[in-house]
């Protein structure tokens, strides 16, 4: 390491040294402690990178409170853009996931809801797994580490549950006994298949 480096060096862990707790305030008077511990370090990274800018005292504290200020300022509209990125993806998300619910599907989408609480956590992920994500009976085998030929048995078993709760569930005279909700009432691509045996 060169003198004029290891020279470079001391000065700027003579810097941190005396003007890190004022830097701190600063930032911690602006930001959130974890931001604000982001601001310090990047502070003292550009005087590093800047030492030959570095004015001699007592300019020396202000200048390093106009670099704070610039990481802020950086860091805030860095902020800025990272909250708009979610939002327009959350907007994207929710069109191309969540459709408009009809007002007549609403009784049959709390019904199914029911339904598949009444349903144990395996054989409401198995009709999940058929109805939302699409997979086959021999996919769903990997997924649960099982036969396919056990998948199939297992799949037909949960159907008749369903159809068992939501039958259970059905009011008197309801001639849509057991219907499911259409995938846009779902706000998914495939809608849940109940199959009488």
């Amino acid at each position: 390491m060169s003198a004029a480096s290891t020279g470079r060096e001391d000065r700027i862990a003579q810097l941190y040294r005396r003007y890190a707790p004022q830097i701190a305030a600063y930032a911690l008077r602006r930001a959130a402690p974890d931001e604000s511990a982001d601001v310090v370090s990047e502070t003292f990274l550009v005087a590093w990178r800047r030492s030959d800018d570095i004015p001699p005292e007592p300019h020396t504290l202000p200048w390093l409170y106009g670099v704070a200020r610039r990481v802020l300022a950086n860091q805030r509209r860095s902020s800025r853009r990272r909250g708009r990125l979610r939002e327009r993806l959350a907007e994207q998300f929710t069109e191309l996931h969540t459709p408009p619910v009809a007002i007549e599907d609403l009784d049959r989408l709390d019904r199914l809801g029911r339904a598949m609480g009444e349903l144990s956590a395996d054989d409401a992920e198995l009709l999940r797994l058929v109805a939302w994500e699409g997979l086959s009976p021999t996919q769903i085998a990997g997924v649960f580490e099982i036969e396919p030929t056990t998948a199939r048995q297992r799949i037909h078993r949960a159907r008749l549950r369903l159809r068992r709760a939501l039958d259970d569930g059905e009011p008197s005279g309801d001639s849509t006994a057991g219907a499911l909700p259409t995938p846009r009432a779902l706000g998914r691509p495939r809608r849940p298949e109940v199959h009488r045996s």
